[in-house]
């Protein structure tokens, strides 16, 4: 199985959130549907930014962490955003 970490940004609230899954496609339809619940729905449309694979469970979950550290987060906001037309 392969694992996704992944980064979610919503520009309107100028909010980040960090994931991690085996099946991005159906995280993306919970993240952006209409009976999402979780924490998430309350800044929708998220747009993916950032995406990296992992075959090892343990390895996703630390890089997940990773980028949900102060360190991580201001990384995603200056080397990842900056790519994007946002």
């Amino acid at each position: 199985m392969v694992f996704k970490v992944y980064i979610l940004y919503a520009l309107k609230h100028d909010k980040l959130f960090t994931g991690m899954t085996a099946s991005l496609i159906d995280r993306m339809s919970s993240h952006n549907g209409d009976d999402a619940d979780d924490w998430t729905s309350a800044y929708k449309p998220w747009i993916l930014v950032h995406m990296e694979l992992f075959d090892d469970e343990a390895e996703a979950l630390l890089r997940e962490q990773y980028f949900e550290s102060q360190e991580g987060q201001e990384h995603v906001r200056t080397d990842v955003l900056p790519l994007f037309d946002l």
